[in-house]
């Protein structure tokens, strides 16, 4: 907690210093989206749902500083929406009606050496689509097929010597997962073999203070791009306990306390990646290690293929965990889609965008079809459709989201 505070103060004060500014911009969007579902888990699953989201940001340098500070206000019409409360840091359960997504200064300590401090999104990733050097970062699954990454609080230091490249990171505070409410369509936990009725009671366990620290190393030579890094901290996905001792039942079924509890984890993991004709070749693979008993330890791999065409990409991933979960995967999260293959096709068109993703879980042959594709009113107004269609097994991670297939509609205006 002290360095957190003390990282605040010097952030303020780097703020506060006077200088010349030479460029500035803000940008930002309103946009209101609309979902319409093919099926409900329970009564309380709602038919439609509304989202509307107002963004804005503000960039500018300093010299040779640059500051960027950005939030974000939301509506939704459904319990995904948490009370308006002064969570800067998302440790709530829920997502906060307004969020801080920037709020950062980096600065030219050397020409090769950069110091970044404040609250700013992470990625390591080389294996876009699933990356073991990612899979411990924060994300808010309050929509399962948005997957979003959250912003820490965090100091940076990068630099650069020749063909040598490095990352330390240390984050002072645990952001945690958000996860989607249990019982919901959106939760791959269903209240399947509990008694009719049944509601999980989700209990806002505060997760610990100290967050994580790591170390990245790259080098390029020649056409290979390799690294290496290692980290420890605590781990942000939470372990779930319910609480069946502290049951409670009701007129209307069993009311069940679920807990959440964070455990440490050490990881170290290598990458590498390499140009072959029209093709990225990239591959990762990380060792994690715990001495939870719930969590324990896992060998995580993965492989992707990239090619260009025109304006657009296609990305083939596929990972796999080595080790079997001590518990059933999807109570872990960032493993429960393990071993999975990704396919991903995006490109960009003269009169707007599309893209399409097909995610295949490989163990219960379950999956995810995704589609959306994005129209150009005008150069600040655009309308776009979609829709996510899980299929398969309900023992499955996807499987068990049957009732959340979906169509989107959303309109944008930016500026």
């Amino acid at each position: 907690m002290t360095s957190f505070r003390i990282a605040v103060r010097l952030l303020i004060l780097l703020l506060l210093i006077p200088s010349p500014a030479l460029a500035q911009g803000i940008s930002g969007y309103a946009e209101a989206k609309g979902f319409a579902y093919d099926g409900r888990s329970n009564s309380r699953d709602p038919w439609l749902l509304g989202w509307g989201t107002l963004f804005g940001k503000w960039e500018e340098r300093v010299g040779g500083a640059q500051l960027t500070a950005s939030v974000r206000g939301e509506w939704i019409t459904s319990v995904e929406r948490g009370t308006l409360v002064f969570d800067p840091a998302d440790r709530h359960i829920r997502r906060a009606p307004l969020s801080v997504r920037d709020l950062w200064v980096r600065l030219p300590l050397t020409p090769s050496l950069d110091l970044q401090l404040g609250r700013f999104q992470l990625g390591w990733g080389k294996t876009d689509g699933y990356s073991p050097a990612d899979a411990f970062l924060p994300r808010d699954l309050s929509d399962p097929f948005s997957d979003e990454k959250l912003p820490l609080w965090a100091l940076r230091l990068s630099g650069e010597e020749g063909a040598f490249r490095f990352e330390a990171v240390a984050s002072p505070v645990t952001t945690p997962w958000r996860l989607p409410v249990l019982g919901s369509r959106n939760a791959p936990l269903t209240v399947e073999g509990f008694p009719e009725g049944t509601v999980f009671n989700e209990l806002d366990t505060p997760p610990p203070w100290a967050g994580f620290a790591a170390l990245r190393l790259l080098a390029t030579f020649g056409e290979w791009d390799i690294g290496a890094w290692g980290r420890f901290g605590v781990r942000p996905a939470p372990l779930l306990a319910f609480r069946f001792d502290r049951a409670t039942p009701t007129s209307t079924g069993l009311v069940v306390p679920v807990e959440r509890r964070y455990a440490r984890e050490e990881g170290v993991g290598v990458e590498l990646s390499r140009i072959v004709g029209a093709f990225v070749l990239r591959g990762e693979a990380a060792a994690l290690f715990s001495g939870d008993r719930d969590l324990g330890n896992a060998y995580i791999g993965s492989l992707s293929l990239e090619r260009g065409f025109g304006d657009g990409t296609l990305l083939i991933t596929l990972a796999g965990n080595a080790k079997t979960t001590p518990v059933d995967a999807s109570l872990l999260f960032d493993r429960a889609i393990l071993p999975v293959l990704i396919t991903a096709w995006n490109r960009t068109e003269e009169w707007g965008e599309w893209k399409l993703v097909w995610t295949a879980e490989l163990r219960h042959g379950d999956g995810l079809l995704k589609g959306e594709a994005g129209y150009n009113l005008t150069d600040l107004w655009k309308l776009t459709i979609g829709g996510e269609l899980p299929y398969g097994s309900e023992k499955g991670p996807f499987g068990t989201l049957d009732a959340a297939r979906r169509v989107h509609v959303a309109l944008r205006r930016s500026w």
